[in-house]
């Protein structure tokens, strides 16, 4: 699939929905993950034991209330509340008369809190995971998630009518084996593909007489310009150059102009692994450069919580980080409002020094977050047409704004947020006044509405958002496709003790603790762990993909 052909999906996607507006206004695996897969439950039909239901689509989904019991993540989207106490889920459960028993999920970290879940087999009604796009065909393969495709058919008319309109997400979403595990959160239109993206403090650049950074070259003079311009101006030597909370956000920022990237991604239609290639090596040279000259955040391996990188912004010592429109542009210049000159910019990703350029920090169409249903839920149907809404007109605008007349208002058409959202009367910062009243289109099983981005990215993310948009290209990106059972048997385990071994040493040879003499001996290691033959796996994926 070309770059441009996925980009013109996206802006027929768009119109896609809003024929399912259109439409809308108008209208068992039983067995844990431990064990065997057994067959798949299948739905109800129309004709047989659906006397007295709501049809598919219609509200309210159940006669009698009904309780589903559904585990999330408590992450970034839950702001020490229960997430029934966001608006839009208390306005659905109205709706539908379905409430949700929200049970979040604890643990190290959102990996290990799921890996617990699922290890344990008792899983509840719906699980939602912000990588369900690999772990739903994962686990739905061996029995713990419900195969959606006929319940899909049957009882679920938005989502399906989006489905029909946009075979190259349908591609994306089904498995090799032909089927569907998840309700996944979509990006609908090309506004919504651009994700995180390098921003700087344009105030230091101006102090510092420098023009934007344009190139790999252009950083590194604007990093040590930092590191040595007092831009702060308080007479110490305490700004940080670049800051970041995990080596992926530094590699995907700056691994394009290398010609590299995280872990897989595609070259001339034949798949790789960054690190077992000579750009990756590059790539690694260049930020233990940074890193030896204090360019780079020193504390990048451990200070991994938000909380220290915005520390680090709001004590105006950050120069430069990758970062999200809302969550950290707007919040950041919130927070940051009695500072007489604090202003950031969205820089064009970096050319490398062979002129390579691309963005890579953007999403699919499809994305990875999403919702799975137990295959031991006694009530598939009512979950599927409860997931089903919030495909729907209504459910996108709730997920994605709120409750009209509290956190927006309808101004000419167009759903415009209130002052409870920009000017909170609790002093709540935008992003976590906003996830008061909804979970957000980009974090949820619902379609991503570009008009709730519009008008919560500053005028300087917009134009951020325009800059690195036009460098997207898929054709270099692994997409999300899964793969088949037999696939991941084969890789899971390998692949699992190739990352820890890949983050020892990448760690290892940009913070100097190791030395590039190693490099080699690293990528011969790589090889005994079978680097090859997962290659081969993720290569027979992406052909059938571009087959299908």
């Amino acid at each position: 699939m070309t770059s441009n052909k996925l980009k013109e999906t996206a802006s027929k996607m768009a119109l896609a929905l809003a024929l399912v507006m259109v439409v809308t206004a108008c209208s068992g695996k039983s067995n844990s993950p431990a064990e065997s897969p057994g067959a798949s439950p299948s739905p109800t039909s129309s004709s047989e034991g659906n006397e007295g239901k709501p049809e598919a689509g219609a509200l309210p989904i159940v006669a009698d209330k009904l309780t589903l019991d559904t585990w999330i993540v408590s992450d970034g989207n839950f702001r020490g509340q229960n997430y029934n106490e966001k608006n839009s889920f208390a306005k659905m459960e109205g709706l539908t008369n379905i409430n949700i028993n929200w049970i979040q999920g604890s643990g190290a970290d959102g990996v290990e809190a799921f890996n617990l879940l699922m290890a344990g087999g008792q899983l509840p009604d719906l699980v939602a995971y912000n990588n369900m796009v690999t772990e739903g065909p994962k686990y739905g393969q061996q029995g713990a998630f419900v195969e959606l495709t006929p319940y899909i058919e049957q009882h679920a008319p938005n989502f399906k009518k989006i489905l029909d309109n946009n075979p190259e997400l349908r591609k994306l979403l089904t498995t090799a084996d032909g089927e569907i595990y998840q309700f996944p959160q979509l990006n609908l239109h090309e506004y919504n593909l651009v994700q995180m993206y390098p921003q700087i403090r344009q105030d230091w650049l101006e102090k510092l007489k420098l023009e934007e950074p344009k190139t790999i070259d252009d950083w590194y003079t604007v990093l040590k310009a930092i590191k040595e311009g007092d831009p702060n101006g308080n007479g110490i030597a305490d700004e940080i150059p670049y800051v970041a909370v995990n080596l992926q956000h530094i590699i995907r920022t700056f691994g394009p102009a290398f010609n590299t990237d995280w872990e897989f991604y595609v070259d001339n239609g034949k798949v790789k692994f960054a690190p077992y290639e000579t750009e990756y090596k590059e790539l690694l040279q260049w930020l233990n450069k940074l890193y030896g000259e204090g360019l780079l955040d020193q504390n990048y391996l451990v200070d991994t919580d938000f909380k220290f990188l915005t520390e680090k912004v709001t004590t105006d010592r950050a120069g430069a980080w990758a970062g999200w429109s809302g969550s950290y542009m707007r919040s950041f210049t919130d927070l940051m409002k009695d500072h007489p000159t604090f202003k950031l910019v969205g820089t064009e990703p970096p050319v490398g020094p062979k002129g390579e350029q691309r963005f890579g920090f953007h999403a699919w169409p499809l994305g990875t977050v999403g919702v799975a249903i137990s295959a031991k839920s006694k009530h598939i149907e009512e979950a599927v047409k409860w997931l089903d809404f919030q495909y729907s007109e209504e459910g996108i605008m709730l997920n994605n704004f709120g409750e009209e007349g509290v956190s927006y208002e309808m101004v000419d058409g167009y759903p415009k947020f209130t002052d409870a959202v920009f000017n909170n009367p609790e002093g709540l910062n935008s992003t976590e006044s906003l996830l008061s009243y909804t979970i957000g289109g980009g974090m949820w099983s619902t379609v991503a509405d570009e008009r709730y981005l519009e008008q919560y990215d500053m005028e300087e993310a917009i134009e951020a958002k325009q800059k690195v948009g036009k460098y997207i290209n898929f054709d270099k990106a692994f997409p999300p496709i899964t793969l088949t059972a037999q696939q991941n048997d084969k890789v899971a385990s390998l692949l699992a003790d190739i990352r820890t071994y890949r983050d020892e040493y990448a760690n290892g040879f940009v913070m100097g603790n190791r030395s590039f003499d190693e490099y080699d001996s690293f990528v011969q290691q790589l090889k005994q762990m079978k680097i090859e033959e997962i290659i081969a796996v993720y290569q027979e994926a992406y052909d059938n993909y571009l087959g299908k």
